[in-house]
């Protein structure tokens, strides 16, 4: 591992000024015994944050009781185990949503005992998905549960609202691919920024780094070139589009150009026989809606 992409690793990317901000409450609550939700949509790197504050904590990660209720476990019996442990225990949970709900009552009975001990051997970490929120929200066993450590939840904001930091996990990544593929690609032309700057990843950081990936193994040479790319790779993988109620005609027409001048690389004869008009109306179209830098 380069001492570039430990460097960088170390920093958790976090240059930005509101993800700063929660990473250094999230190394600051490590250094005590409080419990620790971390919140977000796939792919935001929650459980990489976990990882680093069991770093911050001298913790093993082999060291962890998980409770991930995706799967079916013994969970009456590991916490009895860790009610009669006179050691440290780590705790993550994770998909509590599709737990049973008596065995959410039994985490809330042991938690009301659990946070008044003086002294907790219980480290807490709760993983949780943004679409559980809803049923979290709601009035049932899952949202008592949560009301008592809601208080000390952390919420990680998705890839569009860390576009500034775009640059820097490009870099992350391609300097990952390189060692793991055996590449030396040291860079990549500027159309790809604005391709990732325009492009919702439905996975954030995890889809962007899987796309890098696949950059770098079906490249060869020392820059990633936008016109070697083959068109399918940029293809939407939908096979219909997703119409919506409350979304303007003017919001489709922009996205419907964008996806276009994306799958052929900037072209705009090309993007304009797709759409069906003429390449005059596509320049009057780019300049409306501010798309001249995909061309």
């Amino acid at each position: 591992m380069s001492s570039k992409r430990s460097k960088q690793t170390s920093e958790w990317i976090s240059s930005g000024s509101d993800i700063q901000k929660i990473r250094n409450q999230w190394v600051e609550t490590s250094n005590s015994n409080l419990p620790m939700l971390i919140i977000g949509e796939r792919g935001v790197g929650k459980s990489f944050w976990i990882e680093r504050s069991l770093e911050q904590r001298n913790i093993s990660s082999s060291n962890v009781v998980s409770f991930d209720f995706s799967y079916p476990f013994a969970f009456a019996e590991s916490l009895e185990k860790i009610k009669s442990s006179k050691q440290m225990v780590t705790i993550q949970m994770d998909r509590i949503t599709k737990a049973k709900p008596e065995e959410v009552l039994l985490l809330q009975q042991w938690w009301k005992s659990e946070k008044y001990e003086e002294k907790s051997k219980v480290y807490l970490y709760w993983e949780i998905h943004s679409e559980e929120l809803e049923i979290l929200n709601q009035k049932n066993v899952y949202s008592d549960f949560y009301d008592q450590l809601k208080s000390f939840r952390f919420e990680l904001p998705n890839l569009k609202k860390r576009i500034s930091e775009l640059p820097l996990f490009v870099s992350q990544f391609l300097e990952e691919a390189n060692t793991d593929l055996g590449k030396k690609i040291t860079g990549m032309e500027e159309e790809f920024f604005v391709f990732f700057k325009n492009k919702t990843f439905n996975t954030n950081l995890s889809e962007l780094r899987d796309m890098i990936f696949a950059l770098v193994g079906f490249s060869s040479g020392k820059q990633l070139h936008w016109k070697q790319i083959p068109s399918h790779f940029f293809e939407n993988q939908l096979t219909e589009l997703e119409v919506k109620p409350g979304i303007s005609l003017e919001s489709y027409e922009k996205e419907i150009i964008k996806a276009n001048l994306i799958y052929t690389k900037g072209n705009r004869e090309k993007a304009a026989k797709l759409l069906g008009i003429s390449e005059r109306n596509l320049y009057r179209k780019l300049h409306e809606y501010h798309l001249e830098d995909l061309s």
